[in-house]
């Protein structure tokens, strides 16, 4: 190994020590003898977006057991673990982390953050860490508002010569890959975004393609918005390079991803949480999230007054109420001002 790869993979090693600990569950993942790991990611844990139990999702805390026997080695949220973490903190404790037999991992969403509280429970917003031959980079995307920037490029920059890794896995809530790319932007577009732009293609997507050389890279991320016509999207974009989105919602098609990590390469699998069939993890592209996306169900007449009740109570549907009523008078009074 060149004396740089050398000092970037000890500098990536110091990280891991303090961040290979799970700071919900406080348990460590240990790969086995031959190097296997076994991961589960998904996003989206808090569940519907209009949630106020404080408690994760019911599709999750019914499956906990069924997590828990899958004999995985670490579970990776993609993001949104919780509705309101200031809140919510105490009834995830006791109904999941407690619960869980998995040492649990976030990249932190939206949802997560409120002033310095998850950082001052959890720690730091960016982890990294390298398990057998697999590194992991979770990003904070809330950060820098979207752009990846000063350690966080730097963490990915440092996987540039890491020649002993057979995968990189980086994790970001936002999939930020899809910002401005005409292929997934569209099938994304009600997802938290960059207000000014991502510099994804001109700083980080280069580095993708040099790490690319030596390592597979998967990114996976958690952002989706609700319509999604399946928990997962899996796409080969690049020779070595896949991107990816898991979550679920509290929905019939709640499923999680499955990674088998081996030297020799990855095996991927979704395991429903609702029973249902899921097909090959492969299938899920972007052909068949652009055939299946927006897909209508039949609706249920007799749930109107339950869809008026919660529209109308919605703190949401007041505050547009009034920014409407805001530019209705701003427009009549230029209206005035114009007839005179």
């Amino acid at each position: 190994m060149r004396p740089r790869a050398l000092i970037l993979a000890l500098l990536a090693g110091a990280m891991p020590l303090l961040a290979q600990r799970s700071p919900f569950n406080r348990l460590t993942p240990v790969p086995d003898s031959t190097g296997h790991l076994r991961v589960v990611f998904s996003g989206h844990f808090h569940g519907t977006s209009t949630s106020r139990s404080g408690f994760p999702a019911a599709t999750l805390l019914a499956a906990i057991d069924t997590l828990n026997a899958l004999d995985a080695d670490l579970v990776i949220s993609t993001g949104d673990l919780f509705m309101d973490v200031t809140k919510d903190t105490a009834n995830h404790r006791r109904a999941f982390f407690d619960r869980l037999r998995v040492p649990l991992f976030n990249a932190v969403g939206n949802h997560d953050l409120s002033g310095t509280v998850y950082q001052e429970a959890f720690g730091p917003t960016l982890t990294s860490f390298t398990l057998g031959t697999a590194a992991f980079v979770l990003l904070d995307t809330e950060r820098d508002n979207g752009r990846i920037e000063g350690e966080q490029l730097e963490a990915i920059r440092s996987l540039v010569d890491r020649t002993d890794l057979r995968q990189a896995f980086i994790i970001s809530h936002r999939p930020v890959w899809a910002e401005g790319d005409p292929r997934y932007g569209p099938l994304f577009a009600g997802n938290t975004r960059s207000m000014l732009g991502v510099n994804f293609s001109s700083d980080v997507a280069p580095l993708l393609t040099r790490i690319a050389r030596h390592t597979e890279v998967f990114w996976v991320s958690g952002s989706m918005a609700g319509g999604a016509p399946s928990s997962v999207f899996f796409q080969p974009e690049a020779p070595g390079i896949t991107y990816i989105q898991s979550a679920i919602r509290d929905e019939a098609r709640d499923a999680l991803l499955i990674a088998d990590i081996a030297p020799q390469g990855v095996r991927w699998r979704m395991l429903s949480l609702t029973g249902q069939q899921t097909g090959p993890v492969e299938d899920h592209d972007a052909a068949y999230w652009m055939k299946h996306k927006g897909a209508r169900k039949p609706f249920n007449w007799r749930l109107m007054p339950y869809l008026v009740k919660t529209t109308v109570t919605h703190a949401a549907f007041w505050w547009g109420a009034l920014a409407a009523l805001l530019v209705l008078t701003a427009w009549r009074r230029l209206l005035r001002k114009g007839l005179r």
